[in-house]
């Protein structure tokens, strides 16, 4: 977890976007492998840092490593990832208390 207002400014999709820091590697490494990210949080230390993303990405959000996918009812795509904080990493296992 980052402190609040605490950004990387990444170039994705061609605009120039802050993001929160802690998780500016993982929302680089999303947008690298093809899945467009809309929005992010990295959940400021109250739950998991989540993403969201256009519809379609389901499958490869989880093949990513996401431990929930949610589908809005506006066809949004809203990804929670058990992110390594200080690395951006995702954990290779989740455990449901974490």
């Amino acid at each position: 977890m980052c402190k609040h207002n605490t950004y990387s400014y990444l170039w994705l999709s061609g605009n120039l976007q802050a993001v929160d820091q802690c998780i500016s590697l993982l929302i680089l490494q999303l947008n690298l492998t093809g899945i467009k990210t809309i929005d992010s949080c990295c959940g400021h230390g109250k739950g998991y840092p989540n993403v969201i993303c256009e519809e379609g990405t389901e499958e490869k959000l989880r093949e990513f490593g996401c431990k929930i996918v949610i589908v809005r009812k506006d066809k949004k795509v809203v990804a929670y990832f058990p992110v390594n904080s200080w690395t951006g990493k995702v954990h290779p296992v989740c455990h449901e208390n974490d």
